[in-house]
C-alpha cells in the first residue's frame, strides 16, 4: 500500500509487514510512504484481490499495534429472502429504498453494505456472492464473509430451512460472526417468556393455544375474544368472536375488508372456528375494550433498536388507526399512521392516559425484560402497545422483523430514516471499529511485488 507519512502516523503504524483484513478476508501488507498530506490509500491489485475489496470513496481504517492488524470496514451483510430482479427499478422489491439508504448511509460513514440471499453463502470459499451499491447501482460481486450479519429474511419457511440454519450456526460459532434478529418470534413463546416477569405480565392479555374447550372457558370471563395464528404477521388470519343481540358473531380480516358470519349458539360457532383453523397453530386471546378515534380502533407501534452504546433506545413511536373496514390496524390492511402525540391528544379525556414518554418507557422496559429472559441476539424490535378505556397500557405483540417498506416511513422528506442511522451506529458498536479515522480506499490499484506472508 501507498499512503502519506501523516496518515501512517495517524494510524500509528510503526511496524512492517502486518496483517490487513476486510471482513473475514486477510492478507499481509506493507506500506510505502510519501510526503503528501492526503488520506488516500492506494493498494496493490494483489492485496485488493486477496481482500476482495473494490473502490470506495470512504472507508474506515484502524490499526491494532498488539495484533499488528490494519482493519478496513466494517463490512455489514444484510441477509434477504432471495435473488433480486436486476432488471426492475425496485431490484429488492418493497425493501429496495431501505437497502439503498443502508448502503448510502454506510458509505458516508466508511462502512460497506453487502446484500445477499441464503444460497449465496459459499462456505467452501468463505465468501458471499452478493450485491454492493456503487455509483447508484447494485452490482453483483464476490465478497468475504461480513463482520456482522443482519437477518432481514421475511419468510418463516425460508428462514427455517435446515441448510440455511446449518450455515448460520457455523458462521456464528466457528467464524464468530454476530448475527442479530436471527429468528422470527413465536407469539405464544413470547407470551410464556414475558409472563415470568411480575411487571410485564400485568400488561399481557390472557392468552392460550386454541382449543374448543378453552374457547368456552375464556368466554365465561371475556365478552370478546381474538383468535390469532401463532406464527402470523401483518394482521393476516386474525379472527374476532363476540356475542351480541343473542347471536355469536365471527369477524375475520380479508384483503377486501371484514368477513362476518353469525350463529345462534356457541357450539355452532366453535364448529365453524375448528373447521376454519384446522391444524394451524392458533391462539385464543382476551379481547380488550380499547380506545378509539371515532369508530376506528387505535394502537401504537414502537420501534426499539440498540444504539451506539449497545443499549436499547426508542427510534420511533406512531399511532396506527384501523381502516373502517378492518378489525386490525396494520398498515398492510389499510391502517393509517399518525404521530403518537397527535393521536393521544385526539383521544380526549381518558383516566390515567399515558404520555408519549410513558409509552416509550414501557417499551424500553419490555425490551430489556425480553432480552434478559429470551434466547437469541436481537437489536431491533417492533412493539405493539394499546390503551384501554381506563388508560391501562397493554402489550399486544413483539415483532422481530419490523416492516421496512416505504409506507411505514413517517417522515419521507428525510434522506435517511432514523432506523438506518441507528442500525449503522450499532454495527460500529458490535465491531469495535471507531469512526475517527476515515480514509479513502485503494484507487486506482498500483503494482507491487507480493510481500512474504508471515508464518
Amino acid at each position: 500500500m501507498v499512503m502519506s507519512r501523516v496518515l501512517a502516523k495517524k494510524l500509528e503504524i510503526h511496524t512492517q509487514p502486518f496483517w490487513v483484513t476486510f471482513g473475514s478476508a486477510a492478507g499481509t501488507g506493507s506500506i510505502a510512504l510519501n510526503s503528501t498530506n492526503s488520506n488516500l490509500i492506494r493498494m496493490s491489485s494483489r492485496l485488493a484481490s486477496e481482500l476482495r475489496m473494490t473502490n470506495q470513496s470512504l472507508i474506515n481504517a484502524q490499526f491494532d499495534p498488539h495484533s499488528l492488524r490494519l482493519r478496513f470496514g466494517p463490512l455489514l451483510g444484510i441477509l434477504i429472502n432471495a435473488h433480486p430482479q436486476v432488471n426492475q427499478e425496485q431490484v429488492f422489491g418493497v425493501i429496495t429504498k431501505f437497502l439503498d439508504e443502508c448502503a448510502i448511509a454506510g458509505q458516508s460513514r466508511g462502512l460497506r453494505v453487502a446484500v445477499f440471499a441464503p444460497e449465496q453463502i459459499q462456505m467452501d470459499s468463505k465468501t458471499i456472492h452478493g450485491w454492493i451499491r456503487e455509483k447508484g447501482k447494485w452490482l453483483h460481486t464476490h465478497l468475504p464473509f461480513p463482520d456482522v450479519i443482519y437477518n432481514r429474511i421475511t419468510s418463516r419457511r425460508v428462514e427455517q430451512q435446515e441448510k440455511l440454519q446449518q450455515k448460520l450456526e457455523r458462521l456464528r460459532n466457528h467464524y464468530r460472526i454476530p448475527i442479530f434478529n436471527e429468528k422470527f418470534l413465536n407469539k405464544y413463546q413470547v407470551h410464556q417468556i414475558l409472563i415470568r416477569d411480575p411487571q410485564i405480565c400485568q400488561m399481557l392479555p390472557e392468552t392460550y393455544p386454541f382449543h374448543a374447550n378453552r374457547l368456552r372457558e375464556m368466554f365465561r370471563r371475556h365478552p370478546v375474544l381474538y383468535l390469532k395464528p401463532n406464527n402470523g404477521s401483518l394482521g393476516s388470519g386474525i379472527i374476532r368472536v363476540l356475542k351480541g343481540d343473542g347471536k355469536w358473531i365471527y369477524q375475520s380480516a380479508t384483503p377486501n375488508g371484514t368477513l362476518t358470519r353469525t350463529t345462534n349458539t356457541l357450539t355452532e360457532m366453535t364448529k365453524i372456528l375448528t373447521r376454519r383453523i384446522g391444524r394451524q397453530p392458533y391462539l385464543v386471546q382476551q379481547g380488550l375494550t380499547l380506545v378509539k378515534l371515532g369508530s376506528r380502533q387505535v394502537d401504537f407501534r414502537v420501534l426499539a433498536q440498540k444504539n451506539r452504546l449497545g443499549q436499547w433506545q426508542i427510534t420511533s413511536i406512531v399511532g396506527r388507526i384501523a381502516n373502517n373496514q378492518h378489525i386490525v390496524s396494520n398498515v398492510a390492511r389499510g391502517g393509517t399512521l399518525l404521530k403518537a402525540a397527535d393521536v393521544l391528544a385526539d383521544l380526549g379525556r381518558i383516566p390515567n392516559k399515558p404520555t408519549v414518554t410513558g409509552l416509550r418507557n414501557i417499551a424500553l422496559e419490555i425490551c430489556n425484560t425480553f432480552e434478559r429472559l429470551a434466547d437469541g441476539h436481537f437489536a431491533e424490535l417492533g412493539i405493539d402497545l394499546a390503551i384501554d378505556q381506563n388508560g391501562k397500557v397493554w402489550l399486544i405483540e413483539i415483532n422481530s422483523k419490523p416492516s421496512k417498506s416505504d409506507d411505514t416511513v413517517t417522515n419521507p422528506t428525510l434522506p435517511t430514516r432514523p432506523s438506518v442511522t441507528r442500525l449503522i451506529d450499532y454495527i460500529f458498536f458490535l465491531t469495535g471499529l471507531q469512526q475517527k479515522k476515515n480514509h479513502s480506499p485503494p484507487s486506482p490499484p498500483v503494482k507491487s511485488r507480493p510481500t512474504r506472508r508471515r508464518k
